[in-house]
């Protein structure tokens, strides 16, 4: 009787330790095959990590941690200090934030496609990226000159 429950033990310890792999796998995989471009897009530096600067503006790719999906891509106004975050979803499509800068204050807002606010309601963050929908449209259009979004 005992030697059946740790045969039992043993094969559900070795179906686990499969599964496990398994996802390792599937994650490797998927992660690679979304971010690959994005790799390719911004060589590695010197320290070993994605990044580049060109034309005032520098760029960053930020792989996703182990068994986690969600990685971004960021990239900065040097002279501005405005930055614009892109998470790459790993189905497709791409979710957007915003960081500006102004009179000695920093704002977050998560933007849509249109480079509007997602939250409609907010008043302020409406105010601000139409104030900087320059700064903005630049950012995006570098983004999308560099990783071809």
């Amino acid at each position: 009787m005992q030697s059946v429950k740790v045969k039992i033990l043993i094969i559900v310890g070795l179906i686990l330790v499969l599964l496990f792999g398994v996802w390792n796998i599937v994650w490797l995989i998927m992660t690679n095959n979304r971010y690959a471009d994005f790799l390719e897009a911004v060589p590695k530096s010197k320290f070993g990590n994605h990044t580049m600067k060109k034309n005032g503006y520098s760029y960053n790719v930020k792989r996703p941690d182990y068994l986690s999906f969600t990685g971004n891509l960021g990239i900065n106004d040097t002279d501005g200090g405005n930055s614009l975050i892109i998470w790459p979803l790993i189905n497709g499509g791409y979710e957007y934030g915003i960081r500006i800068q102004t009179r000695g204050e920093a704002y977050e807002l998560y933007l849509n496609e249109q480079l509007e606010p997602i939250n409609k309601d907010n008043k302020q963050a409406a105010q601000l990226v139409q104030e900087f929908k320059p700064e903005i449209a630049a950012l995006f259009e570098k983004a999308n000159s560099v990783w071809d979004l």
